[in-house]
């Protein structure tokens, strides 16, 4: 079996002193071509320092993720990303999961930052004033993605927005009542933000009749709410879901209706997941930049952890997907 690589390895083949690595390693201070040198000995033979040690050290290169969960479309790929670009600057990711829950959330930042990882990104449910006084009591810097609070620093999609320029879709399509398929607010970025943009959107076009009903970002969840709640006879011309995770449960459920999506009523979503253009016929959505979301997150934090200045609220843009799941009512 072949020998694990030591400091003292390291220090030989670059010809410095076992302390040099060492400050290296620590982030300690160390010219550019020594440091050059190190980090191609270390690239060359695959080192990785002990987590543990790192995590004592001054500069542990360990960057803390926390994760409401993997259950969803969009989390694994902003994750990839970012622990990708992390690598790629010889960080390392600490995972933890909340499952969903806003005070594992706050736990879950404390923790990290007890653990000297050097910095922490947040891919949040929703935050409150708990995270603003956590957040304010630790040394690391703390990004949040996908949720925004005054004060802190944050990565967003364009939540209202899109709901509006969806809204105003459905408006001008010639649709008079509307159903929004929705999650709890206490998700506010998707769950108010969102929503407020659709409810605009079609105000915009004269559109007021609008019910919501809410759901579960859980497709079997939404499918059990949806089935006593569409019934034939009392169709909306239209029907908004705040994901397209949800706008596959409605889907399901027309697969049992004599009315047809596409032809009698208008179905939309949010996400633009790989399946959403398989649909019969394919839905009409928006499309989010994950990859984006990921990489912007992955620099501001590194940014962050380097002192430099960076924005306090980083908003990323959105493209409207339309395809045939929208009714044109007005011929």
């Amino acid at each position: 079996m072949k020998e694990k690589l030591t400091i003292s390895d390291i220090a030989e083949l670059a010809g410095v002193a076992k302390s040099t690595v060492s400050r290296y390693l620590n982030g300690g201070s160390v010219k550019k071509e020594t440091a050059n040198r190190i980090q191609a000995i270390i690239s060359k033979h695959g080192y990785e320092p002990n987590l543990f040690a790192r995590l004592n050290a001054k500069s542990s290169k360990i960057i803390g993720l926390v994760v409401p969960g993997f259950n969803s479309v969009t989390t694994p790929r902003i994750v990839e990303v970012i622990v990708a670009y992390l690598k790629e600057n010889y960080y390392n990711p600490l995972i933890l999961h909340t499952d969903h829950s806003t005070e594992e959330e706050i736990r879950s930042i404390e923790r990290l930052s007890k653990m000297n990882v050097d910095g922490i990104l947040v891919i949040s449910t929703g935050i409150t004033s708990e995270h603003q006084k956590i957040v304010e009591s630790i040394s690391q810097p703390v990004l949040f993605i996908g949720q925004k609070y005054d004060g802190l620093k944050t990565v967003v999609n364009d939540d209202y927005n899109a709901g509006y320029a969806i809204g105003q879709l459905i408006a001008k399509s010639g649709a008079k009542s509307v159903l929004g398929v929705w999650v709890d607010e206490n998700d506010k970025a998707v769950g108010k933000e969102r929503k407020n943009g659709v409810v605009d959107g079609l105000a915009s076009s004269g559109v007021t009749n609008v019910e919501f009903v809410f759901s579960s970002y859980y497709y079997e969840e939404s499918v059990h709410i949806l089935e006593n709640f569409l019934e034939e006879d009392k169709l909306p011309d239209a029907i908004i879901c705040a994901t397209d995770r949800i706008s596959q449960s409605v889907y399901k459920l027309f697969l049992q209706s004599k009315k047809v999506i596409g032809k009698d009523v208008s179905v939309t979503g949010f996400g633009d997941y790989e399946t959403s253009e398989l649909l019969n016929p394919p839905l009409t959505t928006v499309k989010f930049d994950w990859y984006n979301t990921g990489r912007i997150s992955a620099e501001t934090i590194l940014q962050m952890i380097h002192g430099k200045p960076v924005s306090q609220l980083q908003i990323i843009p959105f493209e409207l997907i339309k395809r045939q799941s929208v009714v044109n009512k007005n011929s």
